[in-house]
């Protein structure tokens, strides 16, 4: 890469073109580029380079740890077996004292799918171990180093990968070329990632995981100064890397054993991947012996950018390296149970109640309902102002253990968008349903009833041509009608009038000839209505 440095005029007065081009990356470690013309013929200048702070203290214990398992595999090699290993996650996922900034669920659902699949060919998969935790905590938010011997170490869970999500991923102590997408601390044996490098085709989590299982970055020993022209010539005649330490790797393999990144199968890397924008490293840089270097750009631990998503891969030797960290005596901690359910989620979630469309009478206690999935544990269910589910006007985004959730905070005479996700621990791929919507009405909630404390509809769910049990505690007497009610708030059966004295009391309502779905039984009087949900089946 050839830069030419030339005085820079303020902008405010020179005439020349200013273009400004960010690349944010959300598939591999990104590059924000300033590229500016004008007074001079040429410049490129790279800012706010984003990186990866597994370097000094904490590279130099990934590689001990690399060393050890190395050592470990030539004595003892763990081979891959044809069962699948489980390393339990505990997602930390941090706000501001108010509760706002948090990261969508969904964004970290993603993301542990895109890492199940990086990790697949070696048979590790990743759960959530116990659900998500939550830290509201301003500091912890945006200067988590200042905590990490406080709130953070209280909030570790030490059967588990810790994977910390505050707004900053910049550790202690530590300056750089630009802005910190995330780092593993081996000291405190969890992982720090930006909130902004979480989510579905990034991959800054799989990078700091292989740094949790040891490998350093491929280009051991350049983190300090990438290759460039002017500091290290062409060819590269220098024997010890830019960190004063380390071996510069040669091509020929005749040091790859001890020299770089210490792995015979990944080829010779100066960080060359660092400020290059695409997938094809085209600079002709030679070592010492003259021998053209050709590095890998699609290895996961590597800084190249742009390649399709699809091909990153880890080399052989990096992947056997790993298997043999999982399984040494120092990370036991990890085995000690896989997931309660691991099954794959094939079924489908439909919504069921509001239909899509629909326009309520009500707008408090909006019983949001849908059908379940096989295999699935919980569902994440969002609601929002928009359709587009722009995260900040989201305004719930929860986990519900069960196929329905009662919404008692809706405004009236208001347009709402939901949309319901199924989940287990294990398997966090399925997609969200297509977005339904409702808009509510004026009146007041079906859920409440003056003259009514309790009403309970069993059995539920119930047959087809069953007879419904309704069970129904009234404060005094009074009259009302019970009515049942499809997805759609269409009245699909009357019962009847009926008079209820005070106290408790049962009434039979025969269903006949039902469709199998969702419905609502309502009775419904001067005093109120007040509904409750049952589901028949054939």
């Amino acid at each position: 890469m050839y830069v030419q440095f030339c005085r820079i005029v303020p902008i405010h007065l020179f005439n020349s073109i200013f273009l400004l081009n960010y690349y944010f990356m959300m598939r591999r470690l990104f590059t924000t580029t300033l590229v500016l013309t004008g007074v001079c013929s040429f410049i490129f200048a790279q800012q706010n380079q984003g990186w990866c702070g597994t370097v000094g203290e904490h590279a130099d214990a990934v590689m001990e740890r690399l060393i050890a398992n190395q050592e470990a595999l030539a004595e003892n090699p763990i081979v891959f077996r044809d069962e699948v290993s489980f390393v339990p996650v505990k997602f930390h996922l941090i706000g501001r004292t108010d509760g706002t900034g948090v990261i969508s669920k969904h964004r970290v659902l993603d993301q542990l799918c895109d890492l199940n699949e990086d990790f697949a060919s070696m048979d590790l998969q990743f759960y959530v171990r116990a659900g998500f935790n939550y830290i509201f905590n301003t500091t912890v938010y945006s200067n988590h180093a200042n905590t990490e011997n406080t709130i953070m170490t209280f909030q570790r869970d030490n059967q588990a990968m810790n994977v910390f999500i505050p707004e900053d991923a910049t550790p202690s102590n530590q300056t750089g070329p630009g802005v910190v997408l995330g780092y593993y601390s081996p000291s405190k044996d969890w992982l720090v990632l930006a909130k902004f490098e979480v989510g579905r085709n990034a991959s800054t989590v799989t990078h700091e995981v292989g740094h949790f299982f040891s490998l350093p970055h491929p280009f051991h020993g350049w983190e300090p100064n990438p290759w460039n022209l002017a500091d290290h010539g062409n060819p590269v005649m220098q024997q010890i890397a830019p960190d004063g330490i380390r071996q510069v790797e040669l091509v020929d393999r005749s040091n790859c054993a001890t020299a770089g990144d210490r792995i015979c199968d990944t080829p010779v890397d100066y960080n060359f991947g660092f400020g290059w924008n695409n997938c094809n490293y085209t600079t002709q840089v030679r070592d010492r012996n003259n021998d053209l270097i050709d590095p890998e750009e699609r290895l996961f631990m590597g800084y190249f950018l742009d390649c399709d998503e699809d091909d990153y891969i880890f080399s052989e030797d990096q992947q056997d390296l790993m298997v043999q960290d999982y399984f040494s005596n120092s990370r036991a901690y990890l085995r000690n149970q896989p997931p309660a359910n691991a099954a794959i989620i094939n079924d489908t979630t439909d919504p069921a109640f509001p239909s899509n469309g629909q326009v309520l009478d009500y707008y408090n206690d909006v019983n949001l309902s849908w059908t379940a999935s096989v295999g699935a544990d919980a569902y994440l269910l969002q609601i929002s102002r928009v359709s587009t589910f722009t995260e900040s006007l989201i305004i719930y985004d929860d986990f519900v253990y069960g196929i329905n959730k009662v919404i008692d905070f809706l405004e009236a005479n208001k347009t709402y968008y939901w949309r319901v996700r199924p989940l287990n621990a294990y398997d966090a791929c399925p997609s969200f349903t297509e977005t339904q919507s409702f808009t509510t009405g004026s009146l007041v909630s079906t859920g409440e009833h003056k003259l009514v404390n309790n009403l309970k509809v069993s059995p539920n769910p119930a047959q087809s041509n069953m007879e419904l049990r309704l069970e129904v505690e009234s404060k005094s007497y009074f009259s009302g009608t019970i009515n049942l009610y499809n997805a759609a708030g269409q009245m699909v059966k009357s019962f009847g009038q009926f008079d209820l004295s005070a106290g408790q009391q049962m009434i039979n309502l025969p269903l006949g000839q039902v469709a199998a779905g969702f419905y609502m039984v309502a009775l419904e009087s001067e005093g109120g209505s007040v509904r409750e949900r049952v589901v028949v089946t054939d």
